[in-house]
């Protein structure tokens, strides 16, 4: 991870609690939940951590929306790298997503904005939509709205968590990329009825639905699983098991589990390819005693198509017990290992 991402984390407020209570007026509230809704963290029985992966433009606002049932849930922050409604090209994937992907181009207008719902890509466990929000007058810091993404396949809530970016076109227009974490019980690769739901978070009975049916058989088809037995003990004696790697057009994610059935760490995987590439790994999400490391195009942008091999070294840093400052001070966990993944 690199430390800027880390250092702009590290000014932002999650605890709900250190905000003081006092009157307000109307324009305040709309605006304390606007802030309020791109910093807040899970409280009470469900735990839920964020952090960011991917570097943001500057003109670009990140949210971090949790609706999982998850105790502990991390999940993916995607950045809008142009001003596109391309997945591929929102996401800086330099590869041809045409087969995989449904192109809906669907529009639902309500409370002055039109909603489109330009595509989505199914990959294993998350669905990945495109979309775009037109408002009929200027967007302002008053009117411009937190928008959330809602998925129900075949009539059940089946999202565990949803992240995002997005980024403003000109006056009126915003492009947004979402990533969705879906039940692990779902099986993509067939095709079934999804409705897609974006929500207001500033008006919870405000919403733009759409409904359309997709299958990720053609991804799933292409993806290639790599078993794998690498073990690493983090400092409170945790052991993690890196259990299998996937890799297919959209990226490569490792998939782990502890010993303990917890995650109280940060992880990072770097190393390099067999072509002399840095090559990094980072903590994407925990749920249900599984974890998953995406890999990072931050520093390096995507994996070679030419690399056969990894060579990965595992780093860990504890995160903080209540929500506060997180810690860029990654220590080594255990040994070099290699992945042979084509």
């Amino acid at each position: 991870m690199s430390s800027n991402i880390y250092e702009l984390l590290n000014d932002v407020k999650t605890d709900m609690g250190n905000y003081k209570i006092k009157e307000t007026n109307d324009m305040e509230n709309k605006r304390w939940k606007k802030a309020a809704a791109k910093n807040i963290m899970g409280t009470g029985k469900k735990k839920k951590r964020w952090k960011p992966i991917a570097a943001v433009c500057a003109a670009a606002v990140v949210l971090a929306v949790g609706v999982g049932s998850a105790p502990l849930h991390y999940v993916v922050q995607a950045a809008v790298k142009s001003i596109s409604y391309d997945i591929a090209s929102i996401l800086g994937i330099k590869k041809n997503l045409e087969p995989y992907k449904t192109v809906v181009g669907k529009s639902v207008t309500a409370n002055g904005i039109t909603v489109t719902l330009n595509e989505v890509i199914l990959n294993e466990d998350e669905i990945v939509v495109s979309s775009t929000r037109e408002y009929d007058e200027k967007i302002t810091d008053e009117n411009k709205s937190i928008i959330g993404v809602h998925v129900y396949i075949n009539g059940k809530s089946v999202s565990d968590g949803a992240s995002g970016g997005e980024k403003q076109e000109g006056d009126r227009t915003i492009v947004s990329i979402s990533e969705c974490d879906i039940s692990k019980d779902v099986d993509l690769s067939q095709t079934l009825d999804f409705e897609i739901q974006f929500v207001d978070y500033d008006n919870m009975g405000k919403t733009w639905d759409f409904e359309f049916s997709s299958s990720g058989e053609e991804l799933a088809q292409s993806t290639n699983t790599v078993e794998l037995d690498e073990t690493f003990t983090l400092e409170d004696g945790t052991e993690v098991y890196l259990n299998k790697m996937t890799d297919n057009a959209l990226g490569q994610k490792i998939y782990f589990s502890t010993s303990t059935g917890e995650c109280d760490y940060d992880l990072v995987l770097k190393g390099f390819d067999d072509c002399g590439n840095a090559v990094e790994f980072t903590l994407s999400r925990w749920s249900d005693g599984v974890g998953r490391l995406n890999i990072s195009t931050i520093q390096n942008g995507n994996l070679s198509d030419e690399a056969t091999e990894l060579y990965l070294t595992p780093y860990a840093v504890k995160f903080p017990e209540q929500s506060g400052r997180l810690s860029n001070d990654f220590k080594q966990a255990g040994e070099e290992f290699t992945i042979h993944f084509r």
